[in-house]
């Protein structure tokens, strides 16, 4: 997510020196109240070799894979539930989960895939109708990922076996699009005789299953006795949720936890000098940017927008922020993905041109506007800062609104924000999702909630879902990013790894570029400690 930039030098580097010079000392100062409450035998599961400990930053939105919308949720997720396909452990093709074959025929219009004899984690077998169901259900959830299936005419099951998809038309990432979260195979009767209180002791064919879940607290995980793969080295899995940075820090210095997310930025240097202790930084399809909602008036004007570009300073944020670790952003896509275009060069700080843009704008004299974060993110609360200094210069006064994760939002959803701090990450193989969900109005999103839109841009959006010519697609794709660029709708602030620390006692954890880690749990050891 992106944060507001100083307009002062002096300022800058007074910012920057308090943060940088923080120790893991300090932390234990930080966060002493809150590891304090959670010394309890909950994390004395860390030194048991059969358990792994993570600590994560926010809560649980929900365990159902097609209302997911929060990232931790959505990793986790994928411990539970199995898919049809999944992506490797490199982000980068796929691989067979339930399916263990496909064949497409009828010009591209008929996708027959075959299903393994497989288990929910209680016994119950699953079957073709528990997978045309969930993919259904799913496809027709009110502000759910549907729109990635729109070419879906119908999805059937023979027998217990054999799902069969039928589309109106060619779409050339359905495979990948299958791969996604929110298409994981849940239990039809289950589901349906349990309503909502499902979610709260959920079934599924993954590799581990829920035995205790409080949203805000912790969850626990245990191997499915069912789980048709290779069986996992370790038996329990325990997520944590500690919302403030320091505090995940200092559990896993003390040995409370085996590993954290989102450790602070600043710091990812510092974490790995400490004994024991080790920081990764994971390569991700991460989009740092900064919303801006065109129901606000200033926003609708192009040369306000450029002139938000100029004006701000993406290798500050990257230094501050991240210590270094990030990319200044060019293209809405993900970092060198599929059809990336590496023609698109990061907007320099250029403040003579942003006064420029400013002054050809409706607002030449500037204007208020407010910038909603997320609370407890230190890189996200440092980029905050960094635009909020910087925009001032441009006469442009900022109010900083902080909230916690879910609630920001919801207020930056829906049509009623103005700068929103947001970040995308890729759940799919394919530019499909960022692109119609970034691009095309109408696409899932109003366009990252910003309601702007191209008519030619989204004509490619369609087009390019359509092509099966690899080619093609990437010409349609490579032009789509080029007008996005140019009327930058929201503003790519930097390309950002995914950040975890861990014990060095921990052995094979990973992640990959869609942010999923399920695969490394299958092969992750705990030594004792």
């Amino acid at each position: 997510m992106s944060i507001d930039r100083s307009s002062v030098r002096a300022r800058r580097r007074r910012a920057a020196k308090a943060v940088l010079t923080l120790t893991l000392l300090a932390l234990v100062v930080v966060g002493v109240a809150a590891a304090a409450a959670l010394r309890g035998g909950a994390h004395g599961a860390a030194s048991a070799t059969d358990t792994f400990v993570l600590a994560n930053a926010v809560k649980v939105d929900t365990l159902d894979p097609a209302q997911n919308s929060v990232n931790e949720s959505i990793w986790l997720t994928q411990n539970i539930y199995s898919r049809l396909v999944q992506p490797n452990a490199t982000g980068t093709a796929l691989l067979p989960d339930l399916a263990t074959s496909w064949k497409v025929s009828n010009g591209g219009k008929t996708y027959t895939f075959k299903l393994r004899s497989a288990k929910f984690s209680d016994g119950t077998p699953l079957t073709a109708q528990d997978a045309a169901f969930s993919i259904l259900r799913s496809k027709a959830l009110k502000g759910g990922w549907g729109f990635l299936l729109d070419a879906v005419k119908s999805v059937t099951a023979p027998d217990d076996s054999t799902v069969v998809f039928q589309l109106t038309r060619p779409h050339a990432p359905l495979l990948a699009d299958l791969a996604m979260y929110a298409y994981a195979v849940v239990p039809q009767k289950a589901v349906e005789a349990q309503g909502d209180a499902f979610w709260n002791k959920p079934v599924g064919s993954g590799p581990f299953m829920v035995t205790s879940l409080k949203k805000d607290q912790q969850l626990d995980l245990a191997v499915n006795p069912n789980w048709y793969g290779k069986k996992p080295s370790i038996k329990n899995v325990q997520v944590q949720i500690v919302p403030n940075d320091n505090s995940r820090v200092l559990l896993l210095q003390s040995k409370k936890v085996d590993a954290i997310e989102n450790p602070p930025g600043n710091l990812i240097n510092q974490i790995g000098k400490f004994p024991g202790l080790q920081s990764d930084l994971f390569p991700s399809t991460r989009v740092d940017f900064i919303q801006l909602d065109e129901h606000y008036a200033p926003y609708k004007d192009r040369n306000v927008r450029m002139a938000l570009n100029y004006g701000i300073d993406r290798n500050a944020i990257v230094k501050l922020a991240y210590s270094g670790h990030a990319t200044p952003g060019s293209s809405y896509m993900p970092y060198k993905m599929l059809y990336w275009n590496s023609s698109l060069k990061p907007y320099p700080y250029d403040l003579a041109k942003a006064k420029a843009f400013l002054a050809k704008s409706k607002y030449p004299n500037g204007f208020k506007t407010f910038l909603i974060e997320v609370a407890n993110d230190v890189a996200g609360n440092a980029t905050a800062v960094v635009i909020k200094s910087e925009l001032a210069k441009l006469n442009i006064s900022v109010d900083i609104r902080t909230y916690e994760l879910l609630t920001a939002y919801a207020k930056e959803d829906g049509g009623h924000s103005q700068m929103g701090q947001r970040y995308w990450t890729n759940d799919i193989i394919d530019p499909d999702e960022v692109t119609t969900f970034a691009v095309d109005p109408k696409g899932g999103a109003n366009a990252f909630n910003t309601y702007w839109g191209n008519a030619r841009a989204t004509s490619l959006v369609h087009k390019a879902r359509a092509e099966l010519n690899p080619v093609k697609r990437g010409q349609m794709y490579k032009e789509i990013q080029k007008i996005v660029y140019q009327e930058s709708p929201f503003l790519v602030l930097d390309y950002s790894p995914y950040r975890y620390a861990q014990g060095k006692w921990v052995h094979g954890f990973h992640v990959n570029p869609l942010g999923a880690y399920n695969l490394s749990l299958l092969d992750l050891t705990v030594d004792s400690h």
